[in-house]
């Protein structure tokens, strides 16, 4: 049996420091789902803060909200991108720029009314952390049943666990 290297997810954070065009990161990362996010072990925002910096953290995702602002015909100053990308950062860091990609793609796809401001954005990270939460409860309970499932009461250690509590049969005086 021959070894072979894991396949190579790609990530956007690497993609954006290589100079990807809208259309590259589009193309990459269309068929990405909540739940492949959280199966695809991405890191945080807060791992690549530590170890990219904050700046750097912020310059990508300020990237991408300027993106979904041109999608409806704004175009985001570079100081007021990097404000969006430093709330949404400091509000949702435990999120990978995997997921800011879904909500900023859904933003994309979504019906406007008046400007892109703040708070549609953090209204629709709300949104998706909301989803998020209840996708990850979810998959933390079938895995739990799957174990249950897996492991029936005779198993060798729950026996014991058994045998310790069984209470002796205690016979009936018979009148």
């Amino acid at each position: 049996m021959e070894n072979k290297p894991a396949k190579q997810q790609k990530a956007i954070l690497p993609m954006i420091s290589a100079g990807a065009s809208r259309r590259e990161l589009v193309k990459a990362f269309s068929n990405l789902t909540p739940e492949r996010v959280l199966g695809g072990n991405y890191p945080s925002m807060a791992k690549i803060r530590k170890e990219e910096g904050e700046e750097r953290t912020e310059q990508v995702l300020a990237i991408l909200t300027a993106d979904t602002a041109l999608a409806f015909g704004e175009n985001l100053k570079k100081e007021q991108a990097l404000y969006y990308a430093n709330e949404i950062v400091n509000a949702f860091y435990y999120l990978s720029l995997e997921d800011c990609f879904i909500v900023l793609s859904r933003i994309k796809r979504s019906k406007l009314f008046g400007k892109l401001t703040l708070n549609t954005f953090l209204t629709a990270f709300e949104k998706y952390d909301n989803e998020r939460l209840k996708l990850a409860d979810e998959q933390s309970y079938n895995a739990h049943l799957s174990i249950k499932e897996a492991a029936p009461i005779n198993h060798p250690g729950m026996k014991k666990v058994a045998d310790k509590m069984r209470v002796p049969n205690v016979k009936k005086k018979s009148k």
